[in-house]
């Protein structure tokens, strides 16, 4: 494993083979997020693991979120000559946008659920983000865990006993990643570049969670019903605009990286060997 600092850009490296980076969303860091990932180098590939600015153990550089995301990302698949590009919920985002703005360095491109919901015109996805509005607005006022009470709630649904569960059980990794979402730039609606993004060479995957327990429990808790269908129909517009099939898999939520790791694996391994 080799550790990669670029003007505090915090990359971890590890394997040996065909190029991939692989970046993280909001509440979170590299190696929190694809934990079940790593295990893809013994496949023959090396993973750049990018810890976003702000997050982990990068330094935050004149703002927080994709404005700063795509140029650090863009620089890196430079120096490695394009890559594979696999993106998890905002770090979805930021993959799509330097898809659309360089397709020449993306082999592959692989999205989880990425939280633009300004592309659903879904009354309840709508709601949604008018929601997310009044949170940006209050957000400068607050601190993470008043930021990420009102964000589980609007964006997961999750009630505020499990929120209060959640943050009892934070490091100090999470309290960094709270306060970077919290001042980060809203994934809405940002400027992608679809056309581009669909000339990127190799496949391009959208996918999502099945989202099941939320469905289940539905009418004891609307809100995790609202978030699951804001997260599916998000990316079945995105995978419309690509002109790509969802890929859904139906028993998970939005983690699906890690809670059916096997499977997301194997997904990517078939992607890549097409890339």
């Amino acid at each position: 494993m080799m550790l990669h600092v670029v003007d505090g850009l915090h990359v971890e490296t590890v394997g040996e083979g065909p190029d991939v980076v692989l970046v993280h969303g909001a509440f979170g860091w590299g190696r929190q997020t694809f934990a079940e990932q790593y295990a893809l180098a013994e496949h023959g590939y090396r993973l750049h693991v990018v810890d976003r600015r702000g997050y982990g153990a990068s330094r935050a550089r004149g703002g927080v979120g994709w404005p700063v995301d795509v140029p650090d990302l863009v620089a890196l698949l430079e120096e490695l000559g394009g890559a594979h590009l696999v993106g998890h919920s905002y770090g979805g985002v930021d993959a799509l946008l330097v898809a659309g703005d360089r397709p020449d360095l993306v082999r592959s491109l692989v999205v989880v659920e990425p939280p633009m919901y300004g592309v659903s015109e879904h009354p309840d996805v709508v709601e949604l983000c008018c929601d997310l509005d009044g949170l940006a607005e209050q957000a400068p006022a607050m601190d993470g865990e008043q930021f990420f009470a009102g964000w589980a709630d609007i964006v997961l649904g999750l009630h505020p006993r499990v929120v209060r569960f959640r943050i009892n059980e934070w490091t100090e990794l999470d309290r960094v990643a709270a306060d970077a979402t919290r001042v980060e730039a809203m994934p809405l609606l940002p400027p992608v570049d679809w056309d581009g993004v669909r000339r990127v060479a190799g496949p391009r995957v959208v996918v999502s969670g099945g989202w099941p327990a939320e469905w289940r429990r539905a009418e004891q808790r609307p809100r995790g019903a609202r978030a699951a269908l804001s997260f599916q129909d998000t990316a079945r517009v995105i995978a419309d605009r690509l002109g790509v099939s969802l890929v859904v898999f139906d028993d998970s939520g939005h983690t699906l990286q890690l809670t059916d790791p096997a499977r997301f694996n194997e997904l990517l391994l078939s992607t890549w060997s097409q890339g």
